[in-house]
C-alpha cells in the first residue's frame, strides 16, 4: 500500500484495485506552498493545477533583479551558459549517452553549466535573499535555506533548459519516467556549517532529479545514493557522489538518496524536479512508488529518520539539533511515532504496514454509536493483550495488527473487497503480502469472546485460509511467531440490536477512537 496525499491508499494485493498516489515519502512542501497552490486552484473549465507552482515575483513586480539576463530572452542567453559539449550532443541528436559518465546503474553526470552561470545564479541568489525574503517560499519541508527559482522569476528559462536541452537525455535514459515531462520545480538548496550541514535519506517528489552544484568552495558534501525504493535493496548503498562545479547528476526521483555532511565552506546546489503527468497516471508510477515489503537489511548510511520507523533499531536516537541540521521533519516522525504506538487503527487511512503484516479488520460501519464503541473497546483490549505478549516496543510495529473501520470511507470499501464481507459487522484478518484472507462466519452474535477466539486461533495456525479473490480455502497457517516485524517505513495519520446489515444502506455515524 502506498499513503497518497489525501489519506487514500494503494493496497498491493493482485485483486486490488489502486489510487493514484499524489505524493510520496519526499520532502513535503511548507504552509506557504499549501497556500499558494490552493491559489491557483482552477475553476471549471480553465487550465488545470500544476503540481509546483509557487508564484512569480518578478513578473508580479515584486522583484528587481540582478542580473536582468536571467530573466528575458532565455532561448538565447541559455545556451551561452551551457557547456559546449553538452550542448553539441544534444544538437548532434544521437550519440547522447555517450557525453555522459555512468557513475552506477541509473545514475549519470554530464558538464552542464559554466562558470559565468554558475557565478551569475549565486549572486542573483543572494541578491533575492537580501532584498526579497519575505516574498519567497521554501523549497521543500527539508531544506531551510532554499529558493524556489521558478517563484522568483526564473521558470521561462528553467522550461528551456528542460524541454530543449535535457528532455533528448531523459527520454534516451528514462523513456517510461520522462514521456511527457511538462511540469517541473526548481530550486537552490545550501548547507553550510550552523545551517543545513546535510540531508536526510529520502526519495524526491519528482519523476527525473537533475542536481547541479554551482559552488563554492567547500569539502565533504558528498552525495550518497541507496537503491530504488520498490526494490528489495532500496537500503543498501550504491555509491557516493562527489560534486564539481558546474557539473550535474541525473537520476530517477524514485533512488533513495541523501546529501552527506559538509565538513568545512558551503555548497550552493541547482535542483530540477521534472514531473510527468502521463507516468504519473500509469500503473507503473504506482508499481514503481511501491515500498517492498521483503527488504534487505539496511547499510546504516542508508537509513532515514524521517521516513524509517526501524531508524533507532540500527543507529542511536539523533538529537534535535541534528536532526534539524539534516532536514528531518520532526512532525513526520513525531505523526509516526504517535500512530505506531495505538493498538487499533483506521481502516479508512491504514499505514504501509498492512501490506507486510497480518491484520484484524473490524467492519462497524452503520451500527448504532454504542454499539460501534462496544466492539471497539473489545477490539481495543485484545489488541494490547496480543501486542503485550509479543514484547511491542514503542514505535514499533507488531507481528499482528489491528484496525477499525466505523465508516464506508477511504480504503474501507477496498478492503472489504479483499476481504470478501459484506455485513455489518464483520470480521477478518487480512495477509495481502502472502494473498490470503481469513474470515469469521458463524451464526454467533460478534462478541468480545468471539473475537478473542478467532484472533488466538489465527495466531495457532488453525484458521483456514482464502486466497484473496478466490472463494476456495485452504488448511490452517503454521502458527504465528510471537516477535515483531521489521518492514520499511510510511508514515500515515491514524485515527479510529446484533443483527447484521449493509452498511451501504446504514446511516453515518460517528465514533471517537481515542
Amino acid at each position: 500500500m502506498q499513503n497518497g496525499g489525501n489519506g487514500v491508499v494503494a493496497i498491493r494485493s493482485r485483486s486490488a484495485s489502486r489510487w493514484r498516489p499524489e505524493e510520496f515519502s519526499s520532502p513535503e512542501p511548507t504552509e506557504p506552498t499549501r497556500r499558494a497552490r490552493r491559489a491557483r486552484t482552477p475553476a471549471r473549465g480553465q487550465t488545470k493545477l500544476r503540481k509546483h507552482y509557487f508564484g512569480d515575483i518578478y513578473r508580479q513586480g515584486n522583484y528587481v533583479p540582478l542580473h536582468r539576463e536571467l530573466f528575458e530572452n532565455p532561448r538565447e542567453n541559455l545556451k551561452r551558459w551551457l557547456a559546449p559539449a553538452f550542448v553539441a550532443a544534444v544538437s548532434a541528436g544521437g550519440g547522447l549517452k555517450e557525453a555522459l559518465r555512468e557513475d552506477a546503474p541509473g545514475i549519470y553526470s554530464f558538464e552542464l553549466f559554466n562558470s559565468e552561470f554558475c557565478e551569475k545564479l549565486l549572486e542573483e541568489v543572494t541578491h533575492a535573499q537580501q532584498t526579497a525574503r519575505e516574498a519567497l517560499d521554501r523549497p521543500n519541508g527539508m531544506n531551510r535555506y532554499g529558493v524556489v527559482l521558478n517563484q522568483l522569476g526564473l521558470e521561462p528559462l528553467i522550461t528551456e533548459l528542460q524541454q530543449e536541452y535535457l528532455m533528448p537525455l531523459m527520454m534516451a535514459l528514462y523513456p517510461q519516467e520522462a514521456d511527457g515531462c511538462r511540469d517541473h520545480h526548481c530550486f537552490i538548496v545550501r548547507y553550510k556549517a550552523g545551517e543545513d550541514v546535510g540531508l536526510d535519506m529520502h526519495e524526491d517528489d519528482a519523476d527525473v532529479t537533475l542536481n547541479v552544484c554551482l559552488g563554492r568552495e567547500f569539502s565533504g558534501a558528498t552525495l550518497t545514493f541507496c537503491g530504488l525504493v520498490a526494490d528489495a535493496n532500496h537500503r543498501k548503498m550504491q555509491y557516493t557522489y562527489s560534486h564539481e562545479k558546474g557539473r550535474a547528476v541525473l537520476h530517477l526521483g524514485r533512488q533513495r538518496h541523501g546529501a552527506d555532511d559538509i565538513a568545512s565552506g558551503e555548497r550552493v546546489n541547482f535542483i530540477l524536479w521534472s514531473v510527468s503527468e502521463k507516468y504519473r497516471s500509469s500503473e507503473a508510477y504506482q508499481n514503481h512508488r511501491l515500498r517492498s515489503s521483503s527488504a534487505d537489511p539496511p547499510d546504516r548510511i542508508c537509513l532515514s529518520y524521517t521516513h524509517d520507523r526501524d531508524y533507532t533499531k540500527f543507529l542511536p536516537k539523533p538529537t534535535k539539533a541534528q536532526a534539524i541540521s539534516r532536514g528531518v521533519m520532526l512532525d513526520v516522525v513525531e505523526r509516526r511515532l504517535e500512530v505506531y504506538n495505538r493498538p487499533v487503527l483506521d481502516l479508512s487511512r491504514p499505514i504501509d504496514e498492512i501490506n507486510s503484516v497480518p491484520s484484524v479488520c473490524l467492519f462497524l460501519e452503520g451500527l448504532p454509536p454504542y454499539r460501534q464503541h462496544q466492539l471497539f473497546q473489545s477490539l481495543m483490549e485484545i489488541a494490547e493483550e496480543v501486542h503485550d505478549s509479543v514484547g511491542k516496543q514503542d514505535g514499533e510495529v507488531p507481528s499482528i495488527l489491528f484496525f477499525v473501520a466505523v465508516q464506508p470511507s477511504g480504503a474501507v470499501p477496498q478492503v472489504r473487497e479483499l476481504c470478501a464481507v459484506t455485513a455489518s459487522p464483520a470480521l477478518a484478518i487480512l495477509d495481502v503480502d502472502k494473498e490470503k484472507r481469513y474470515r469469521w462466519e458463524s451464526d454467533k452474535d460478534l462478541e468480545a469472546p468471539v473475537l478473542r477466539d478467532f484472533v488466538r486461533e489465527f495466531r495457532d495456525g488453525k484458521l483456514k485460509a482464502e486466497v484473496i479473490g478466490s472463494p476456495e480455502a485452504e488448511p490452517p497457517a503454521e502458527p504465528m511467531e510471537a516477535a515483531p516485524v521489521e518492514a520499511p517505513s510510511g508514515p500515515s495519520a491514524s485515527t479510529s440490536s446484533t443483527g447484521s446489515r449493509s452498511p451501504t444502506e446504514a446511516p453515518r455515524t460517528s465514533c471517537n477512537l481515542l
